[in-house]
This record gives structure tokens, C-alpha cells and sequence, in this order.
């Protein structure tokens, strides 16, 4: 399967920077020793075989964020008052602090993308929408270019990405949502230039016939990955880091995936 190209690459790997962080909460990035500040929590538990705990820290100098998940099942171990373990994390790598619009656009912006999800208010800030597209690609690690926006084809920005050459980024800034006809004309344009993945991204929702489009469209050789206003204001706010991040926001672009821990342990 292919990887997601909408999705935060700029992860720390190292499983032992990321065990000294869930230990200490030192932001590695900040040399006076600043402590990262919990900004979302998740814990949950049955009280008896098994318990899952969630959290997000964050540094409030520099914007680096740290995510971990613990689990504990006792369902699993080999006797009683014992438990499997595991322990999952990811940090944010800062690549680029993506330049963007200014805070005031910011917020337009944000206002805008959360009406859309509910299906009404206005489209003001289109060319902004475009930008911090580009600002979210880059901060996953691409470079990527907005196109001429009197000429664009229907293509908003190209990303270049080192498997797939050019991959093309449709945004639709819209209250309405997006339909299997958009997604055909992407495909279509895909096919005059001989590129194989792009994305669409939209503000507000898509319908329900675009998965399936989506799907058939995949069976030709044409991968397109579908990006609604959540999953943008998600990503909005890690690349331009104007609040701490949640645990929906992390989840949706960056899950822990690196084990930190995996054994059998006592309660």
C-alpha cells in the first residue's frame, strides 16, 4: 500500500530521544531545558483488564509537540497481575515553521473552514487557503509551488515529491460538497499529464460517491487522496502552530508509531 502523501513525514524516530521525552518532558529542541505542558489527554479504563492512555505535551517556545500512547491489557498475561504493555510515541521534527498568512488571515481562514464543515458561510479567503496548503505540504517535507491562479487547470499546487515526480493539489474552498464530478475532472487532468497521485482537499465535506469513485479511479492506476476540512484544519493548525495541538489534530496527520515498549509487566 501506498504511504499517505498528506501526512507529517518530519517525525523523530529515535526510540531513545523519544523514551528520555515520555520520562523527563524536556523539549529537545529548546537548550535552557524547557518542559513540554500537556495540552490533550485521553485516558480510559475498564478497571479491570485494560486501560489506554493518550496524551500530547507540548513546548510553548518553540512549538515542538510530542504524542504517546500507553496500554495495558491483563487479558494477555501469562498469569494473574501481570499485563501487556505497550508504549507508542512520535515528536514533531521542526523542519521549516512554514511562513503563511498573517494571524488576522489565520482566523478568517479557521472561521471559514469550520462553517464549511457545517455547510454554510463565506469564501473570502480562497487565495489564503491556497498558500497554507502549500505551507502544510512543505512542512511535511516537499517542496511545493502554488500555479498561476488565472492558469491553473483546475490545479492549485504542485508538490514534487522524490517516487511520484509531480503530484497535484485540487483545493476546492467551498460551503458545498465536493462531488464525483470535481474528482472526475481531476482525474481527467491527471491523465492528459501523465501523473499517477494527487490530491483533493476541500474545506467542507465530500459526498458520498466520491469513495467509490475514489476506488474505481484507483483500479486504473490513478491514486487520489481526499482531504475534508477537518483533516485541513488539523493540519492548519500543526504547521502554523497558533494552539497547542489536541489528540484528534495529531491523530489525524501523525500516530505514535514508534515502539518505545513491549513487554509483560507487573500491575
Amino acid at each position: 500500500m501506498t504511504s499517505p502523501i498528506w501526512q507529517y513525514h518530519s517525525h523523530t524516530q529515535s526510540a531513545p530521544l523519544l523514551t528520555s521525552i515520555f520520562r523527563n518532558r524536556i523539549c529537545p529542541c529548546c537548550a535552557n531545558g524547557q518542559v513540554l505542558a500537556v495540552s490533550d489527554r485521553h485516558d480510559e479504563s475498564d478497571g479491570r483488564r485494560y486501560s489506554e492512555y493518550i496524551k500530547v505535551m507540548c513546548c510553548a517556545l518553540c512549538g515542538w509537540w510530542f504524542v504517546s500512547k500507553d496500554t495495558w491489557d491483563s487479558s494477555c498475561g501469562s498469569v494473574p497481575d501481570r499485563a501487556l504493555r505497550s508504549l507508542t510515541a512520535t515528536g514533531a521534527a521542526l523542519r521549516t515553521f512554514s511562513p503563511g498568512p498573517d494571524d488576522g488571515q489565520l482566523v478568517i481562514l479557521e472561521g471559514e473552514i469550520q462553517a464549511h464543515l457545517l455547510g454554510n458561510g463565506p469564501s473570502a479567503a480562497w487565495a489564503a487557503l491556497e498558500d497554507v496548503t502549500k505551507g502544510v505540504f512543505r512542512e511535511f517535507g516537499y517542496q511545493a509551488r502554488v500555479t498561476a491562479r488565472s492558469k491553473d487547470g483546475g490545479i492549485d499546487v504542485i508538490v514534487d515529491h522524490a517516487e511520484f515526480g509531480d503530484v497535484y493539489a485540487q483545493v476546492k474552498h467551498t460551503k458545498n460538497k465536493v462531488g464525483v464530478r470535481v474528482l472526475r475532472e481531476l482525474i481527467g487532468t491527471m491523465a492528459i499529464n501523465g501523473t499517477t497521485n494527487s490530491l483533493l482537499v476541500t474545506s467542507s465535506r465530500f459526498t458520498r460517491g466520491v469513495s467509490k469513485e475514489q476506488a474505481l479511479a484507483a483500479q486504473k492506476g490513478f491514486l487520489v487522496e481526499l482531504v475534508d476540512g477537518s483533516r485541513l484544519l488539523a493540519s492548519l493548525n500543526l504547521t502554523y502552530r497558533r494552539n497547542p495541538p489536541t489528540i484528534s489534530e495529531v491523530m489525524d496527520v501523525a500516530r505514535p508509531n514508534v515502539q518505545l515498549i513491549w513487554d509483560e509487566v507487573d500491575l
